[in-house]
């Protein structure tokens, strides 16, 4: 079973935002239980920089070594947490759209709010490494774009 990677007991308001009531709103979320729903083979670590592509295609998922069984839904909770960091909010709900068009699947709004809080405290400071030279992380407009997305997950709840 997939290990959730939010620690819970660490969860409270970021002192940078001007928009409590959203984390308010997404902490709360996570005093619910889980949702009960399907559960797959799941990547656990699902993000840009684990996709192979050739002509403008996927063709291939590497680094599978958190590889278990959970909600799919997490996966892409955690494609979007990583989009929004790295790129906007848009990309983020765009991938979500493309996600539930093509499976068939909607994302379970439970799992996608608990993958964004994965975000607090202090993620993000590796991502330059992680990145490497392919691009520059904008750290400035990470909160914003993080929080942007966390409401869009919000309101699907």
């Amino acid at each position: 079973m997939a290990e959730s990677w939010l620690n819970r007991d660490s969860l409270v308001i970021p002192e940078w935002t001007k928009r409590r009531e959203i984390w308010r709103d997404a902490i709360e979320l996570m005093d619910e239980e889980p949702p009960m729903g399907e559960q797959s083979f799941i990547h656990h670590d699902y993000q840009q920089f684990n996709t192979l592509w050739k002509r403008g295609r996927v063709c291939g998922v590497v680094d599978w070594v958190f590889g278990s069984t959970g909600a799919p839904s997490m996966d892409v909770g955690h494609c979007r947490l990583n989009l929004a960091v790295l790129y906007s909010p848009e990309y983020a709900r765009r991938f979500l759209e493309l996600y539930e068009s093509s499976s068939g699947r909607k994302v379970i709004p439970w799992w996608d709010v608990h993958e964004l809080l994965v975000y607090l405290p202090g993620w993000g400071d590796f991502l330059q490494v992680q990145a490497g030279h392919l691009l520059s992380v904008d750290f400035t407009g990470m909160h914003d774009r993080v929080e942007r997305t966390l409401a869009d997950a919000l309101r699907r709840v």
